[in-house]
């Protein structure tokens, strides 16, 4: 698997729910792609690795933006 298939499985799930929130998505990536996908923020949170953030921000529709409150894109 690459960072890329991570992006593009991210971005058919917002197209397809609407709104990805952060928290199940990274459980849901760890167990479909694996643990090197994800990482423990300073705060022990787990978190998507940021190169699969950036292929998502290259895939996404700018008009997708992230919203912190609420730890989702919409």
């Amino acid at each position: 698997m690459k960072m890329q298939d991570v992006a593009k499985y991210m971005l058919e799930e917002l197209e397809k729910n609407g709104v990805l929130y952060q928290e199940g998505l990274v459980n849901t990536i760890k167990e479909k792609f694996g643990e090197q996908f994800i990482f423990a923020n300073s705060y022990g949170t787990l978190s998507i690795d940021r190169v699969v953030i950036r292929e998502f921000n290259k895939l996404k529709n700018k008009d997708v933006l992230w919203d912190k409150e609420e730890h989702c894109w919409r």
